[in-house]
């Protein structure tokens, strides 16, 4: 497996976006690294997170740490914890994948992007606590939905935080230079088609 094919699985490189990012890897060896450190961590992060949402009572029962209303307790602190980590890594992944990156930082990139945001994200946990806990709580039903929605508008807000934060490639440096959605006036792409 060559080394595009292995960045296009992990979904780095999806339609000309090497060009557009500026993100190339010598060593599909290096990528796989740094995502698996990267996930490892992001692991860690959330594991963490359960812990600081959570704590045990005397007698073994899971009890939210962080205050809720009176109507929110039938929730489960697992839910509470994958809610919180699930939005907070869709914006972090938002910036990651808006910021413009320098070929130099594209492990970096692959490390922080799917290998820690996908670690420390847990869509697939929250799925499994729905599954456990609808029966008793129609709670959870908003909390998988607030996940769900709260994720995408975090995504959305953190590609605009990382493109805001980082200019692209030549910006500042002499006459303007398009970038990859530069439309005309009338929000047609050019005649050349999109840069």
């Amino acid at each position: 497996m060559s080394a595009a094919q292995v960045r296009r699985r992990l979904g780095l490189l999806a339609r000309g976006s090497a060009r557009e990012y500026g993100c190339r890897v010598r060593s599909p060896a290096r990528l796989l690294l740094a995502v698996f450190l990267g996930g490892a961590l992001g692991t860690l992060a959330r594991v963490w997170l359960t812990s600081v949402t959570t704590m045990s009572t005397l007698d073994g029962d899971q009890t939210l740490l962080v205050p809720l209303s009176a109507n929110l307790h039938v929730l489960d602190s697992d839910i509470i914890a994958a809610l919180i980590a699930n939005v907070a890594g869709s914006l972090a992944l938002g910036i990651v994948a808006g910021a413009h990156w320098p070929e130099r930082m594209a492990t970096l990139r692959a490390a922080l992007g799917p290998g820690f945001c996908g670690g420390f994200t847990t869509f697939s946990l929250i799925a499994l606590a729905l599954a456990l806990v609808f029966s008793n709580s129609g709670w959870a039903v908003v909390a998988f939905a607030a996940g769900t929605v709260g994720g995408i508008l975090a995504i959305v807000a953190g590609r605009a935080i990382g493109r805001r934060i980082s200019p692209p490639p030549g910006a500042g440096r002499g006459p303007a230079t398009p970038s990859h959605d530069t439309f005309g006036p009338d929000g047609e792409a050019p005649a050349g088609g999109v840069r």
